[in-house]
Formats: structure tokens, C-alpha cells, sequence
């Protein structure tokens, strides 16, 4: 009977943790991270396609700090009337832990907004306040 107890309190025990994984804790996200998908796409992938030409995201780069902070850089290529050009843009801003487990609040000053992301198994998952679902991995 006792051993019964002792192993019916360890599986008590390990169904009360929250934690996904040892990859979901805060200190396991913190790193840089490759742009994989966006939009459900492979890179590059089309963003947009009118009559002014085509745009399509080509790469991108997250670095989540140890400090909280963030940032993000995606490179963009631009097609019109045959001719193409790249352009890269950075945002930065902070992140926070919504609950201890692994899905994060993530601040962008500069355009007043927010987005949440899941992190977990080595990738970043976000979700942009656009709608768009972009993947990042170690």
C-alpha cells in the first residue's frame, strides 16, 4: 500500500506541472532565431502582388534577450517591371512571460502594438496583430 501511495503522489505530482517542456521555461527561449515560415509559406514567400509589383519576405532574424527585450529584423524583395531591390526592417520592443509556461506577450512601442508568440521545442511561433503566423527556429 505505501508504494502505491508514493507512486500515486508521483503521478499527482507530474499532472499538476504546467510546464510543456524544459524547452518552454523563460531562461530556454532566450537566443536568436532563423525566419522559417510566414504566413504558413516557406520562404521566400509572395506578400503582396499588384499591379505596382510584386513583395515577398525573404528572410528574418528574432533575438529574444535574457533582459526581456526583443528584437526582429526581416528582409524584404521588392519586383517591379523586371527590376528587384531589398530592403530590410527592424523592430525591437519587450517580451513577458503570459502564464509560466511558454506562450509570450510580446511589446512593439513603435507602432503601438502587441502580438503574442508560443515558444517551444527549439521554434517561436508568432502571432502579428496583422493576422499573419510566423515561424522562427534555432
Amino acid at each position: 500500500m505505501r508504494r502505491f501511495a508514493t507512486l500515486l503522489t508521483l503521478v499527482l505530482l507530474a499532472a499538476c506541472n504546467t510546464e510543456v517542456d524544459g524547452s518552454t521555461r523563460p531562461s530556454s527561449v532566450v537566443g536568436t532565431y532563423e525566419l522559417q515560415t510566414y504566413g504558413g509559406r516557406s520562404l521566400p514567400t509572395v506578400v503582396s502582388n499588384d499591379a505596382g509589383g510584386v513583395t515577398e519576405v525573404v528572410s528574418g532574424e528574432l533575438v529574444i534577450g535574457a533582459d526581456n527585450t526583443w528584437s526582429e529584423t526581416r528582409t524584404y524583395r521588392m519586383t517591379t517591371s523586371g527590376a528587384s531591390q531589398t530592403a530590410s526592417f527592424a523592430y525591437e520592443g519587450s517580451w513577458t512571460y503570459v502564464r509560466d509556461q511558454a506562450s509570450m506577450l510580446f511589446n512593439l512601442p513603435s507602432l503601438r502594438a502587441q502580438f503574442t508568440g508560443i515558444a517551444a521545442g527549439g521554434s517561436v511561433t508568432l502571432s502579428m496583430s496583422d493576422g499573419s503566423t510566423v515561424v522562427y527556429s534555432h
